[in-house]
């Protein structure tokens, strides 16, 4: 196989056991196995698990904006922000990458992801709703205290608490919690109420598993 095949094989190895086997219980000799490569080529592309992971969490990730920009077209960028929170939150609690997904919450893998990514969405709004920006609260807001939030209720309730605020909820208290001290509370549960509507239609055309094709351009960007 040549380098880059080898790369795509413990990718969609890892993508394929971190779904049916969580993050826990995949190990990287496993990954290795089904992708029909030697453990040490594995850690010669990747030195970690954790790094795996958090590219297969980027993939998810990935797929929701994906289906976001196809079936939205809306330019608001409030409610832009509260579809994709609402279908990649669902779409990861209500399905079969439930388990990765808490795995990642639960060893952090989630938010090394969000310390790599820039979130401009809410310097957008700072601009259209004419706010004042304040960097060190863009980033408590924009990364810390939503994480914190979706960390608490997704881990919690899969110990049984929090039993009357359902998944279908989650999404929302993460965008509160994001954006609620920079903007009017009316303005907030609109957009929220009309990301619930667009998002369902969305998350009903997704299938429960990312498709191949879609793993495959993925990796290419990544290889090119």
């Amino acid at each position: 196989m040549e380098k880059n095949e080898k790369y795509r094989h413990i990718f969609l190895a890892s993508h394929a056991l971190f779904l049916f086997q969580g993050y826990e219980a995949a190990t990287i000799r496993r990954i290795s196995d089904q992708a029909g490569v030697s453990l040490g080529l594995t850690n010669h592309f990747f030195h970690s698990k954790q790094e795996l992971a958090g590219l297969v969490l980027d993939m998810l990730f990935a797929y929701g904006e994906y289906q976001c920009r196809i079936h939205y077209s809306g330019s608001d960028p409030l409610l832009s922000a509260a579809l994709s929170v609402r279908v990649n939150t669902l779409y990861l609690t209500r399905g079969m990458y439930h388990r990765f997904y808490v795995d990642c919450l639960k060893h952090d893998i989630f938010f090394h992801r969000l310390e790599k990514t820039s979130d401009t969405c809410l310097y957008q709004l700072a601009e259209t709703c004419h706010f004042p920006v304040d960097h060190d609260l863009f980033l408590l807001y924009g990364r810390y205290v939503p994480y914190n939030c979706e960390k608490t209720l997704i881990l919690n309730k899969e110990k049984g608490m929090f039993s009357t605020i359902s998944y279908d909820e989650i999404p929302d208290y993460i965008m509160i919690s994001k954006f609620e001290h920079f903007l009017d509370g009316q303005v907030l549960n609109q957009a929220l109420q009309k990301a619930r509507q667009e998002a369902e239609g969305i998350l009903n055309r997704m299938p429960d598993v990312v498709p191949e094709t879609f793993l495959l351009d993925f990796l290419d960007e990544l290889t090119d």
